[in-house]
């Protein structure tokens, strides 16, 4: 018999949200969504059967339109992710980290990574998901936090349908947690956000690993 994985969340080490953070800085726009508002990188890696990581050639990301409703059946060329930051320490901790627990670690699976920084004002929300509830048409889906600035809303949901009136799981995901859902199972959705402080912009930045 073995058990099935459903989800799991866990708190990192302090250092990993400082670590990472700067990079963030360094995002350049999301060029497929209608705002100013979402900044975006991406890279793929691989997983040995040994446990091992290798980054994989830069590619679009495309998603079917059967999940994402927004920009499906569109390649998608974002920003290569920064080398540098790709190569610390923190962030090999978190590729490794959800690699095991969803025991991926050994398999050979390919792992994508998302870096996203998505800002607000006091007056205008912004959507984190512009797809609403949804699934990422992956087998596994984590989300880890690396700030939360000036920021009301953003609550990590996570629904048993898309027509769900009442999340499974509401919980607001602070710096250095990291959560991981089985993405066949269940759906989940980022509610909006809007600045905690009048005359100063929130911050959410975050990574996204589907696999």
């Amino acid at each position: 018999m073995q058990n099935k994985f459903l989800i799991e969340a866990f708190q990192t080490p302090e250092n990993v949200a400082s670590t990472l953070l700067p990079y963030f800085g360094e995002l350049r726009k999301d060029p497929y969504v209608d705002s100013d508002v979402r900044f975006r990188s991406y890279a793929r890696f691989s997983l040995s059967d040994k446990g091992g990581l290798v980054r994989l050639p830069h590619a679009p990301f495309m998603q079917s339109s059967e999940v994402n409703r927004v920009v499906g059946d569109i390649e998608r060329h974002f920003e290569p992710m920064s080398d540098d930051m790709i190569d610390l320490p923190e962030f090999q901790h978190l590729l490794k980290s959800f690699a095991s627990a969803t025991g991926l670690e050994h398999t050979g699976a390919n792992i994508d990574v998302h870096q996203i920084r998505v800002t607000c004002s006091a007056n205008d929300t912004s959507a984190p998901a512009p797809e609403g509830i949804h699934q990422d048409g992956f087998r596994f889906v984590g989300i880890f936090c690396v700030q939360r600035k000036n920021i009301a809303g953003g609550f990590t949901q996570i629904f048993s349908s898309p027509v769900d009136q009442h999340p499974h799981l509401n919980t607001v995901l602070e710096p250095n947690q990291f959560i991981i859902l089985d993405d066949q199972r269940y759906y989940h959705h980022i509610s909006e956000t809007l600045s905690s402080n009048l005359g100063e912009e929130g911050v959410r930045d975050v990574f996204v690993f589907t696999a």
